[in-house]
């Protein structure tokens, strides 16, 4: 949001499809403490702010870190999408789970004529980023019973979650939005600004 006559401006990278709820609260809250001047006299609670801040943290998957049976049928494993396709995002043909080689794991997103492959750690959030990355995530993920996988992968330029959950007995998988992109577009083009 662009208000020039405050000489202000809002961005928010907000995972929700309640947009209206967060444009509200700016106009009650934010719009009317915008003055002519800086604020002054408010040095305990911009440190409180800070402080307050500086401790916001986003969970990581509730999961365990490695199989909860058989870590060799896991390696390697290919997943195809449930029910032959990906509603949620048709480009993903396929999800290819193995060890990463220095004991982690890795989740490899297929898609037509590209590839994601993603590490992850159950403990906490694996950054994904700089030149050997294609596109800047953040990635959570493990087993929440001994047939599935689920990894969270939070597309870091983007306010986008994708949760791609796989089965083992079944051998497919699901992909899910937290919240639908507004275009529709390969993974690897989940940045910004976006690539044409």
């Amino acid at each position: 949001m662009v208000l020039p006559e405050h000489d202000v401006v809002i961005a928010t990278t907000a995972d929700t499809e309640r947009m209206q709820a967060i444009l509200d609260a700016v106009w009650e809250h934010l719009l009317p403490a915008f003055g002519d001047a800086p604020l002054t006299g408010r040095e305990d609670e911009d440190a409180a702010l800070e402080r307050r801040l500086s401790r916001l943290a986003l969970p990581p998957l509730a999961a365990k870190a490695a199989p909860l049976s058989d870590p060799g049928a896991w390696s390697g494993a290919e997943f195809a999408p449930e029910g032959g396709a990906c509603p949620d995002q048709p480009t993903l043909t396929g999800v290819t789970v193995a060890e990463d080689g220095s004991g982690g794991w890795s989740v490899s997103l297929a898609e037509e004529g590209s590839r994601l492959d993603l590490g992850f750690d159950a403990a906490g959030w694996r950054v994904h980023t700089g030149p050997e990355a294609p596109v800047p995530t953040a990635v959570s993920g493990g087993w929440t019973d001994p047939d599935t996988l689920t990894v969270d992968v939070a597309f870091l330029e983007t306010p986008h979650h994708l949760v791609v959950t796989c089965s083992l007995a079944e051998r497919v998988f699901t992909a899910r939005w937290r919240t639908m992109p507004l275009h529709r577009a390969p993974l690897h083009v989940m940045r910004a600004p976006r690539p044409r």
